[in-house]
């Protein structure tokens, strides 16, 4: 390990000599060059250096160290393109260096450190158009924790060692232990509401509700930790100094509680998620008074919890958009009865507030804690989450399978959470992946997995050969030679018209992967957005006509107006609008618990925000309010089918309230007031209750039609116990691609009960993942690809034998064997990517796991 301060120089002063003496520091075979390359300068970039070169002692492959200076202040996103593609082309010049370390600065001294290489193809052959850059970005205004170890233990003696340098794996497996560990060491340190009733047991119905309120307020602050980043939300929030000045009481022992209330609390949905020039406190006088503004969440409360007066507070919050997205709506509802249940705790009443103590944010020093009861062990560390947050780097740019940031980024964090969700269950008081079968996948399975059922949709769809949509679908600028304007038209609107589902979506990995894919798809295909924006407006156009054709011209043409803005690029970068809409129209997910699809959608609204430009002369920032997602992540039991009934003919008038459901809720995935929300949750409630009404009388069993009525998307704590396409997504025809990791439940730990259920769906009862495939094969389309990462059990089990029998009467384009991905599965994984369609004859099996 180097001398940390020989890094920190650099931070603290950067230049060329302290950049040299790093490298001196780092490997023995450097040779300082210093030569200026002036070929390299343009409008950019300017003094362009080979500041020297180096030969990796042990795998003898030779490396370049260039610097630039950029001619605009330097921020973790402004020029990354332009400096990949210098780097690029450094590189493709200098074919003697397998990789370079790629180091931009501006005046300020802020600069990225890259280290950008050629990916050897399968052949072993180089090619010149396959890279991949790893990059910190370094700024004194940040931690730059996880530059400064990371570098100083680096060890650059091979490339694999330089890539370990940059490993981001590492960065987010120390993180995940620390928030573990804080979560587990929280526990039973809250207090919320019980009002809502988790469990019948009263032990386990507190630790469940425990357990989920507190990733609930991770999901939240860490999203608001992305917008702080993006300069969103103000520092002094999260200023231990500051916050002594702003909130009575602020941690002068541990039972002192007000932060949470009167800062987290006022933030999540007093402010996210209210209009800016809406934002007060709610009256507070006699209950009279009170009555006026009983149930409305979204005005800020505890205002005795302030040092400083009411309007003091309120400016505190001034400068933070209206986000809306759902994310920030605060859960204490009206029940049935007409009574308040309570479950976020946000309330003038003292006895149904959450009490969340201000230690287990701001505890600085470090404690050894007791952990063994939650499978972590013991003698762990914990300090407050807010001093852990501080520590890491946090990048809100979004990654890609070529193309990543050594800092916490959005996709990586999905991880976090999903092996957080996965690590215990309260109910056994045991590791819950034993009780949900869940794991996190891998990324390169998950690209991997969506670029091979993309490829094989094109491939249905088109005539284009394989080795074209290879090369379209490959993390590479250039299109396919010869692509005509015809059929790059066609692309487009084929990924218009996708219809994807992961069935068992967790924290979001597949769902994301897909968004990414297609986006990077559509940047190639129509760089300019010009056909996809052709592609919705006329799309709105159509729809507004028939969906509002008694509303007046203004509100017609301010939906269109939301089209355009969406795709201006004073207002948003062009992925916006791209992301926008393949999350409208083409991606959905399930899962069976609620807080994994609350996590997912925290993924898609991070995606979305990302690709906004604050302009603070706008309204709002010019920060549009996030959508709606109930409607595309649902919390239900995918397994479960409502009834054999439903492919009967039913009356028109049933056809009617089905198209009427689904323009309410597309029309409730823009709508932004909390009067708009509760007016189209009204109406939506009611055409469900017409409509079980009405399939009674068509001869519908009562019970399924009831079930029907009771589906609620927009409860955040339930999870229907039945799943079908058509009424939760209004999707009739089914889905072109199928992708995902379904859970993996032995039969040993399905209960009676549910193994009732699944022979009655499915007329037998067996692990839940061969379950997921016969429901995935269903679920699609003629011709529609089925990709799925899963136990491969059933290659050779008895007991699977129907599983072979169905995968072989459709047809296997792929299976090959993962040799466990998984570090802490038990089980052995294979991947299967089968298209549904009669196999016409015996085919080609092909396995990678190569052999």
């Amino acid at each position: 390990t180097m001398d940390k301060s020989i890094i920190e120089n650099l931070i603290n002063e950067f230049n060329i000599e302290n950049l040299t003496q790093l490298f001196r520091q780092k490997v023995r075979t450097f040779t300082p060059l210093n030569e200026t390359v002036g070929q390299y300068n343009d409008s950019f970039f300017s003094d362009c250096t080979f500041v020297g070169n180096f030969v990796t002692p042990a795998d003898q492959l030779e490396m370049l160290v260039f610097a630039a200076k950029v001619g605009t202040d330097l921020t973790e996103r402004s020029g990354k393109k332009k400096q990949y593609e210098l780097g690029k082309k450094v590189l493709k010049d200098k074919l003697r260096y397998t990789g370079g370390f790629f180091v931009f600065y501006d005046d300020r001294g802020n600069f990225r450190f890259s280290f950008i290489y050629n990916i050897p193809l399968s052949t072993g052959k180089v090619s010149y158009s396959n890279y991949r850059r790893y990059t910190y970005f370094v700024s004194r205004t940040q931690t730059n924790k996880t530059f400064i170890q990371q570098i100083s233990e680096a060890d650059f003696s091979s490339l694999e060692r330089i890539i370990e340098a940059f490993s981001v794996e590492k960065v987010t497996r120390q993180f995940y232990q620390e928030v573990a560990c804080w979560y587990f060491w929280a526990m039973d340190k809250i207090r919320f509401p019980d009002d809502y009733r988790y469990a019948d047991n009263n032990a386990k119905d507190t630790e469940i509700r425990n357990s989920t309120n507190l990733i609930r307020l991770l999901t939240r602050l860490i999203f608001i930790w992305f917008l702080k980043e993006k300069r969103l939300v103000p520092d002094k929030l999260f200023d231990s100094h500051e916050l002594k000045k702003l909130v009575k009481d602020f941690y002068t022992s541990n039972s002192s509680t007000n932060y949470y209330n009167a800062i987290l609390q006022n933030l999540f949905f007093g402010t996210l998620n209210q209009k800016m020039d809406e934002r007060k406190f709610v009256e507070e006088g006699d209950f009279m008074v009170n009555r006026k503004t009983f149930g409305v969440k979204n005005l800020y409360r505890y205002a005795d919890k302030f040092i400083i007066s009411p309007d003091e507070a309120i400016t505190l919050f001034k400068d933070v958009p209206f986000l809306n997205g759902g994310l920030f709506d605060c859960l204490d509802k009206e029940g049935e009865n007409g009574q308040m249940v309570y479950i976020d705790g946000f309330s003038r009443n003292e006895k149904k507030q959450a009490i969340v103590p201000d230690f287990l944010f701001f505890q600085s020093d470090e404690e050894r804690v007791n952990l063994t009861d939650y499978q972590m062990g013991q003698g762990k560390t914990v300090r407050g989450l807010i001093e852990i947050l501080h520590s890491y780097n946090f990048t809100v740019d979004e990654s890609s399978p070529v193309d990543q940031e050594v800092a916490l980024d959005p996709e990586l964090l999905g991880k976090v959470f999903e092996e957080l969700l996965a690590s215990y269950n309260p109910e056994t008081a045991d590791t819950a992946r034993k009780a949900t079968g869940s794991f996190y996948t891998p990324r390169e399975i998950v690209d991997y997995m969506v670029r091979q059922s993309l490829l094989q949709y094109f491939k249905t769809k088109t005539q284009l050969d394989e080795s074209t949509l290879e090369h379209l679908l490959s993390y590479t600028d250039d299109l396919p030679h010869g692509l005509s304007k015809e059929e790059k038209g066609q692309l487009i609107e084929l990924i218009d018209q996708i219809k994807i589902l992961d069935p068992a979506c967790g924290s979001g990995a597949f769902p994301m992967g897909i968004l990414h894919q297609l986006v990077f798809l559509l940047q190639k295909l129509d760089p300019e957005n010009k056909h996809w924006y052709e592609l919705q407006y006329n799309k709105a156009l159509a729809e507004t006509k028939e969906a509002f054709k008694h509303t007046d011209k203004n509100e017609r043409e301010e939906l269109l107006k939301m089209i355009n803005d969406s795709f201006d690029e004073k207002i948003n970068y062009p992925d916006y609008a791209r992301k926008l809409y393949l999350i409208e129209n083409c991606i959905y997910g399930i899962d069976i618990q609620p807080i994994a699809v609350q996590i997912s959608k925290l993924r898609f609204f991070i995606s979305l925000v990302l690709d906004q430009k604050i302009d603070s002369s706008k309204a709002n920032y010019g920060i549009r309010p996030l959508p709606n997602l109930e409607t595309k992540f649902v919390a239900a039991n995918t397994l479960i089918g409502i009834s054999n009934s439903q492919k009967q003919l039913r009356n028109l008038e049933i056809e009617k309230l089905e198209v009427q459901l689904k323009e309410l809720r597309h029309q409730y995935f823009t709508a932004t007031s909390r009067t708009q929300k509760l007016t189209y949750q009204a109406k939506d409630k009611q055409v469900r209750e017409q409509i079980a009404q009405l399939l009674i009388h068509d001869g519908w069993p009562d019970e399924a039609a009831k079930l029907i009525a009771a589906f609620d998307p927009y409860d955040p704590n339930a999870s229907a116990p039945w799943f079908d396409p058509e009424w939760m997504f209004g999707i009739t025809d089914g889905f072109d691609i199928v992708i995902g990791n379904p859970p993996y439940i032995s039969t040993k730990g399905v209960d009676d009960e549910d193994k009732k259920l699944l022979e009655k769906n499915f007329g037998f009862a067996d692990d839940t993942y061969n379950h997921f495939y016969f429901k995935g094969i269903a679920l699609l389309k003629q011709d529609g690809i089925l990709a799925y990462i899963s136990s491969k059990t059933f290659w050779t089990i008895q007991t699977k034998k129907n599983l072979r029998v169905l995968l072989l009467k459709n047809k296997i384009l792929q299976i090959f064997d993962t040799a466990n991905p998984f570090a802490s599965a038990m089980v052995d994984t294979c991947v299967m990517i089968v298209q549904k369609q009669e196999a016409l004859k015996n085919h080609e099996i092909v396995f990678l796991d190569g052999r």
